[in-house]
């Protein structure tokens, strides 16, 4: 088999896995599902701070396990973890219950986070084929985004009942293991290293990130990007708030996922972009943030879209510099320890979307978040011109575990 077609059979394999993992028929109304079974606007956002620290705990022995039973095995342990979630609620609808659920959810999301990520990475640079990464990587989240927009539909069939709802997203989640079945991995990078310890594994992490800041700048940049354009989790609830019925809220997700589809789709066309457009798409995107609070009605999902449509180019350009300068032998490392830093910020986020709701409406939390994300853009265009000059002079130590790339690293 030549390059071209096995990496075109391994693209089929991990698209069709990572549509039908997105496609979860429960997306709109499992926070309303919680609502109904007594969940508070604040218990919601506890929740998905528990799902957030799941993954947290969970990262690096996720990671451990990847080395030493293999990824593609790995991945279906995480499909079966997210199955037992969404059954759970359906026997046991109560805060406990939830909270268990969420765990085990999140610890499916270690695993999708970190080891989904490094087999893609790894598998293109494999077939020699690296040059594409962004645009596989856009195409990929375009896959997800496609699952999660059809998963907007699940709110047309809150008429059968929540089980049902349930029931049709386990069979989704079957086919995905069907498409990770037919997944064929280069040996070599299998991920199986059985004699790598948890501690080892933290220490090689850190390590990579002593010997090249530059990952550490990335990284600031994405995951503040990411977690402050991020209301997927209250979209519905936001449908709700700004009038519409509850049959119709899926609406908002859908089309929220498509202006993001729409960002990803070019995203690699500004992957050789100067930096100050990607600062300024995202002071842009802030201030649609606002504009979107301030009006706060249907009319104003419109700037809300765009916003989210130059969130998904600037995460996708920010990710595939991060994913090109991370070494290849400690790859699963430092995603794991950026998958940390990312859900402990989305943490902060949670906190800050259920403090805002307390004053009685989603959109005092949007305009909190839309500030940040301005700031971030402003923080951007100040401080990475600094870094850019002070990280170019720096002399890079050996490290005994660590292969370090040293060239492009002042790419900002």
């Amino acid at each position: 088999m030549d390059g071209n077609s096995s990496l075109k059979r391994f693209l089929i394999s991990i698209y069709g896995y990572t549509f039908f993992n997105a496609l979860m028929w429960l997306s709109p109304v499992y926070a309303v599902f919680m609502q109904d079974n007594g969940v508070s606007d604040i218990g919601i956002s506890i929740l998905l701070m528990m799902w957030s620290g799941a993954i947290i705990l969970t990262q690096f022995p996720v990671t451990w396990f990847a080395r030493k039973f293999g990824a593609k095995n790995t991945l279906f342990v995480g499909q079966m973890l997210k199955i037992m979630a969404f059954n759970l609620w359906i026997i046991w609808p109560c805060f406990t219950g939830f909270a268990i659920g969420m765990v085990l959810w999140g610890m499916h999301g270690a695993i999708y986070d970190t080891i989904s990520e490094d087999i893609l990475y790894d598998e293109v640079r494999a077939r020699t084929h690296t040059n594409v990464y962004a645009k596989i990587l856009g195409r990929r989240r375009n896959f997800a985004s496609a699952g999660k927009a059809l998963s907007a539909a699940g709110s047309l069939l809150m008429l059968f009942g929540y089980p049902a709802i349930t029931a049709a997203t386990v069979v989704c989640l079957c086919l995905s293991m069907l498409f990770l079945m037919r997944m064929q991995l280069i040996e070599e990078y299998a991920g199986i290293q059985p004699d790598v310890s948890l501690t080892s594994q933290i220490k090689m992490g850190l390590a990579t990130f002593r010997a090249v800041p530059a990952l550490i700048v990335l990284l600031a940049l994405c995951v503040m990007v990411t977690n402050f354009s991020y209301l997927n989790d209250y979209l519905t609830l936001i449908g709700l708030d700004i009038g519409l019925r509850p049959e119709f809220i899926g609406i908002v997700p859908f089309f929220m996922l498509c202006a993001q589809a729409a960002g990803q789709t070019v995203a690699h066309r500004f992957y050789n972009a100067r930096w100050p457009v990607i600062y300024s798409m995202i002071i842009m995107s802030g201030g649609l943030f606002i504009w979107f609070a301030m009006r706060y009605n249907i009319l104003a999902l419109v700037a809300l879209g765009a916003a989210y449509m130059m969130c998904s180019i600037v995460k996708i350009v920010t990710y595939a510099h991060f994913q090109d300068r991370t070494p290849d032998k400690n790859r699963m490392e430092v995603l794991s320890l950026y998958s940390i830093t990312d859900q402990a910020t989305y943490m902060f986020v949670s906190l800050i979307i259920g403090l805002g709701s307390l004053f009685g409406s989603w959109r005092y939390s949007i305009l909190i978040l839309g500030c940040l994300l301005a700031l971030v853009g402003v923080w951007a265009a100040v401080f990475m011109r600094r870094a850019k000059t002070r990280y170019r002079k720096i002399a890079y130590p050996p490290t005994p575990n660590v292969v370090v790339r040293t060239d492009g690293i002042d790419v900002i």
